[in-house]
């Protein structure tokens, strides 16, 4: 199974979205999510994939580490349309990756599924979730029990073959002043093409800080067992 890991080393200074600019420190924090989940041996392969063309040799030590634990890692980096990206937003710019992943990527193209987790954050219990997944099915969450109205994207896993038919394009639509947020055109994707969704059958325990907004993500492992009992009943879902 396939990890595809997004991110942005270096924003552009027009960017006005975002919160942590530092590009050291977001390296860092790329460093160690990529470091997380290959400990976590959930994924045979990994792709990252970051789009402000800082390059990857700072992390290129990571592919023989991954390779001794017989993980496939591929370390991919491009400029993507900065112009675009500001206008339309961070959404845009993860779309861009994606769409690049599958383009260029070699891993990606001998996969028949994904799950796609945005960079520096880590999922700590990815092993658990990678464990119970089927492979024929399309999984989203909502972002919290509060928002009803769109899934998030922070983490999902789907059929290769499935996202380039319905989903590789859609972030062309993203335009985050309007409140066209990835999220709600995933979404759109979603109910218009009566997709059938699933949760996971463990629910997401994510960390780390949003690099928009600047929230802090984190959990208390009590309530994700509560959570990973209606994540099972899959009652994370749009309403």
């Amino acid at each position: 199974m396939l990890a595809i890991i997004t991110g942005t080393i270096r924003p552009p200074l027009q960017m006005n979205q975002l919160v942590l600019r530092d590009e050291e420190e977001r390296l860092r924090q790329y460093e160690e999510s990529l470091c997380s989940i290959i400990d976590s041996k959930a994924f045979s392969g990994i792709v990252f994939c970051e789009n402000s063309s800082y390059g990857t040799e700072k992390l290129s030590h990571l592919v023989d580490v991954a390779g001794h634990k017989a993980i496939r890692l591929e370390l991919l980096s491009f400029q993507g349309n900065i112009e675009k990206s500001c206008i339309h937003g961070k959404g845009y710019g993860e779309g861009e990756i994606m769409d690049y992943v599958f383009s260029h990527s070699e891993i990606a193209s001998r996969e028949p599924y994904f799950v796609k987790i945005t960079g520096r954050l880590k999922v700590d219990n990815i092993e658990d979730i990678a464990a119970h997944l089927n492979q024929e099915k399309t999984y989203f969450n909502i972002p919290n029990r509060t928002r009803r109205d769109l899934y998030d994207t922070r983490i999902y896993g789907m059929p290769v073959e499935q996202f380039k038919r319905m989903f590789l394009n859609v972030y062309e639509q993203v335009m985050d002043e309007q409140g066209i947020f990835l999220e709600r055109v995933y979404t759109q994707v979603i109910q218009e093409n009566r997709i059938k969704v699933t949760n996971f059958p463990r629910y997401p325990r994510i960390v780390g800080v949003s690099g928009s907004g600047g929230s802090v993500y984190s959990y208390t492992e009590w309530k994700c067992r509560v959570k990973d009992l209606f994540s099972r009943m899959n009652l994370y879902k749009v309403k």
